[in-house]
C-alpha cells in the first residue's frame, strides 16, 4: 500500500496546493503537523545559498527543437526551494512551462474546491469514526469533514504526515517553478484536465471509496510509510533514478491486483495522455514539462513513450 500512499500524497499536493481553501487548524500545538515558514527573504536566500540540482530531468528534442521534460516533486523542504543551475537554465531556454494541471487558471482552482467542497460520500459508521479520529489526531477541523470527497480527506492526512517528515506543498515543485515562470512572465499550460485527474484520483463507487479510506488509514499508522516516503524524497533529492526505478521492489506496494490496478490507472494510465500533451505542445514551442518523478519510470514512462513518440531524449540529470 505504499505504493497508493505515496501517489496519492504527491496528487493530493497538487490539489491541495491549489485549491486556495486553507483548512484553518486550531492554534498549534506540540502534537499537530509542523506549519512550514512563510515564504521570505530570509528563506530564500538560505535556500539559495544551497541551491543544487535536484530532481531528474531530460532534454528531448525532436523537428529541431528542444523542450525539457522534468521529474518534480510535489511536496519540498524549505532548502529545496531553490532551482539548481541546470535546471534553472533550461527552464529559461522554453517557451512555456507545463504542468500536470495549470493551477494559475480560475477554473481548475473552482473544479478543485467543488471536488473538495462537494456531496461527501457515505462512510460505514466505525470507518468514519476512525476517520475523524485521524483526523483530529492531525489538529484538522471536524467541520470539514462534512463536505467533500473522503478520498481527499483522508490524502489531506498523508499530506499531514509529510508535514510531519518536514515535507511541505508550499516548497513543492510547482510553486518554485511557478513563481519563476510568473517573474519571467512565462506562460503556464496544464497537461491533463482536472476531470482527468480526478477520474484516476477519486472511487468509482462508494465500496471502492470505503476499501481506500481504510487501506490509507492502516497504511498510515504503519512505521515503515513514513520511511519509505523518506526514501522516495531522497532519492529525488540526490537524483537516485536507479533507486527510482527499483522503487516496486522495495515499496512493498504491488502485492494484490488491487494495488496493481492502482498502480495502472494513477501511473501508467496516465502516461500516454501527458506524452501526447507534451508533443502537442512542443510542435509549437520549447515547453519545460515537468511532472512528478513517478512518471519517469518503466517502459511505460515519459522518457520511454515521448522516444517512442520519435523524440530523442537525452538524460541531463
Amino acid at each position: 500500500m505504499m505504493f497508493r500512499r505515496f501517489v496519492s500524497l504527491t496528487l493530493a499536493c497538487a490539489f491541495l496546493a491549489g485549491t486556495a481553501v486553507a483548512l484553518a487548524a486550531p492554534p498549534a500545538q506540540e502534537t499537530c503537523p509542523p506549519e512550514p515558514d512563510p515564504l521570505s527573504h530570509e528563506l530564500m536566500q538560505n535556500a539559495q545559498q544551497q541551491a543544487t540540482d535536484r530532481g531528474f530531468l531530460w532534454r528531448i528534442s525532436r523537428d529541431g527543437r528542444e523542450s525539457f521534460l522534468y521529474g518534480s516533486m510535489h511536496a519540498g523542504r524549505s532548502e529545496w526551494f531553490a532551482l539548481g543551475p541546470l535546471v534553472e537554465a533550461s527552464l529559461s531556454r522554453a517557451g512555456v512551462l507545463a504542468l500536470e494541471i495549470d493551477l494559475t487558471d480560475p477554473a481548475v482552482l473552482d473544479a478543485l474546491r467543488s471536488a473538495m467542497q462537494g456531496p461527501a460520500r457515505p462512510l460505514p459508521s466505525a470507518l468514519m469514526q476512525s476517520l475523524r479520529l485521524a483526523w483530529a489526531a492531525e489538529c484538522l477541523p471536524e467541520a470539514a469533514l462534512a463536505q467533500g470527497a473522503v478520498e481527499l480527506h483522508v490524502m489531506q492526512l498523508a499530506v499531514a504526515q509529510a508535514q510531519r517528515q518536514g515535507l511541505f506543498t508550499l516548497y513543492g515543485g510547482e510553486s518554485l517553478l511557478l513563481m519563476h515562470s510568473m517573474s519571467a512572465q512565462r506562460p503556464v499550460v496544464g497537461l491533463e484536465s482536472v476531470q482527468t485527474q480526478l477520474s484516476a484520483l477519486m472511487a468509482r463507487d462508494d465500496s471502492e471509496a470505503a476499501t481506500m479510506v481504510s487501506e490509507m488509514l492502516a497504511e498510515l499508522q504503519r512505521p515503515r510509510a513514513a520511511r519509505s516516503l523518506e526514501r522516495l524524497a531522497q532519492a529525488w533529492a540526490i537524483r537516485d533514478l536507479k533507486d527510482l526505478e527499483a522503487y516496486a521492489e522495495w515499496c512493498d506496494c504491488l502485492n494484490t491486483p488491487t494495488e496493481r490496478e492502482m498502480y495502472a490507472r494513477l501511473l501508467d494510465g496516465r502516461n500516454p495522455g501527458l506524452a501526447e500533451s507534451i508533443e502537442r505542445l512542443h510542435a509549437e514551442e520549447s515547453v519545460f514539462a515537468a511532472v512528478g518523478a513517478l512518471h519517469m519510470v518503466g517502459p511505460q514512462g515519459l522518457p520511454s513513450l515521448l522516444k517512442a513518440r520519435g523524440f530523442v531524449v537525452t538524460r541531463m540529470l
